[in-house]
């Protein structure tokens, strides 16, 4: 089975985030810019990092891990969070290979 793993961040904890999952070899991600309300900024958008990784089910729980133990060591805002949601297919178009293979 497969997860995605969705992160939304600060912009500033992007890079401490990024070389912490590379060390546990998680290097396929994709990183987009966000807007959105948070705990701390109800009234007004903030600023947001959303970090997206398809992994195979032997690569959740340490994905989760290293994300959350790279966001404690940065003086967070309150503002993170962290999503897994179950993924029914994953295709690398490029060789034409499908499901937990393609990850």
């Amino acid at each position: 089975a497969m997860r995605l793993v969705v992160a939304v961040l600060e912009p500033y904890q992007l890079d401490s985030v990024r070389q912490a999952l590379a060390e546990v070899h998680v290097t396929r991600l994709s990183i987009a810019d966000a807007h959105g309300y948070g705990i701390c900024h109800q009234s007004m958008l903030s600023q947001q990092v959303v970090i997206e990784v398809a992994v195979n089910d032997d690569f959740v729980d340490r994905t989760l891990s290293t994300i959350r133990a790279a966001l404690v060591t940065e003086h967070s805002l309150g503002s993170d969070l962290l999503y897994t949601l179950p993924m029914t297919d994953a295709v690398q178009i490029y060789r034409e290979v499908r499901g937990p293979e393609a990850i």
